[in-house]
């Protein structure tokens, strides 16, 4: 097996197909992967919008989920269509494509590190972050051996591209299952009153109004909203919510601490767990401290009123 198919199989497969299906899932844009090819890494040049994740352990480098500035716009107003069922039209790169294409980049980053700790794969990947700036390009160069490509051509929109900025590597072979689930189930049966407080728990703006709508569909209008663990701690105390929807990873106090908090302090609000992240011991942290559910991330808004609707339930 040669070094780019050793990589290709090890590192960049899990990402490949989690962006595919969650550009499937979360734009209903149709995508594929071409052929994987060695870049030249002096000629290897910025396109203009990236998301990246710095790999460790058995590699040292970078994985790059790499666009042009227009396929980053269309991929952004697709999926803030299907999360929020509104049309979208913007031209350009702003805060809201922006939130679009880090909840977009969050997901398929999640999911795929998530198989690789599970498959004991020995690399390690930081939490994703974002490139616009082509001067920011030449630190993450430096000292690159290797660049691997893999294009990714979504049907009617352009192409992006997965590259792999490999420094060092000890190349392993290992094969990878793509596991498909929508969460672990609220076990209640008895459903929340439509006039019930709901605390939403998300540091992405869009992620609370995706379900915001949502619940006002299904007749829930009594919401309010915090951007972190340490937030929704206070609003807890403050507000006295009666049922809670709360993301895992946050900027500030992550959604398991937060959970953790909540319990120590003695509030036994029902809480309903958000991630893309489907880490089995994760999830067992989480119903160590008592939950009422966990949803796995993309929830969108042709099947959220259904995915939602079934963890709405207290006793």
């Amino acid at each position: 097996m040669s070094s780019v198919d050793t990589i290709y199989k090890v590192i960049l497969y899990p990402f490949i197909t989690e962006s595919i299906a969650s550009l499937k899932a979360m734009t209903n844009l149709s995508g594929a992967s071409g052929d994987t090819f060695m870049d030249n890494v002096d000629d290897f040049r910025f396109k203009g919008y990236a998301v990246c994740s710095d790999v460790t352990g058995n590699l040292d480098g970078v994985i790059m989920m790499h666009h042009y500035p227009e396929t980053a716009v269309a991929i952004g107003n697709s999926v803030c269509e299907n999360m929020l069922n509104e049309k979208y039209e913007f031209t350009e790169i702003n805060e809201e494509l922006s939130n679009a294409l880090a909840e977009w980049g969050n997901t398929i980053v999640g999911r795929a590190t998530d198989l690789h700790s599970r498959y004991n794969l020995e690399y390690n990947f930081s939490s994703p972050y974002f490139v616009n700036d082509v001067n920011d390009m030449s630190k993450y160069l430096e000292g690159v051996k290797e660049v691997v490509t893999v294009p990714i051509t979504v049907e009617g929109v352009g192409r992006y591209y997965f590259n792999l900025l490999v420094r060092s590597v000890n190349y392993q072979s290992a094969g990878i299952k793509r596991e498909e689930s929508t969460g672990i189930a609220n076990p209640h049966t008895k459903n929340l009153p439509t006039d019930a407080k709901i605390l939403l728990v998300d540091d992405s703006s869009m992620i609370r109004k995706a379900l915001k709508n949502i619940l006002s569909k299904l007749g829930y209008n009594n919401i309010i909203e915090a951007d972190d663990g340490s937030t929704a701690l206070t609003m807890v105390k403050e507000q006295n919510p009666d049922f809670m929807f709360m993301d895992v990873v946050m900027n500030e106090v992550n959604g398991n601490q937060a959970l953790q908090n909540i319990r120590s302090a003695g509030f036994d609000v029902p809480i309903v767990m958000l991630s893309s992240v489907t880490d089995k011991t994760l999830i067992d942290e989480c119903a160590g401290y008592g939950i009422s559910g966990f949803i796995f991330k993309p929830i969108q808004a042709s099947n959220g009123a259904d995915i939602i609707k079934n963890y709405l339930k207290i006793a």
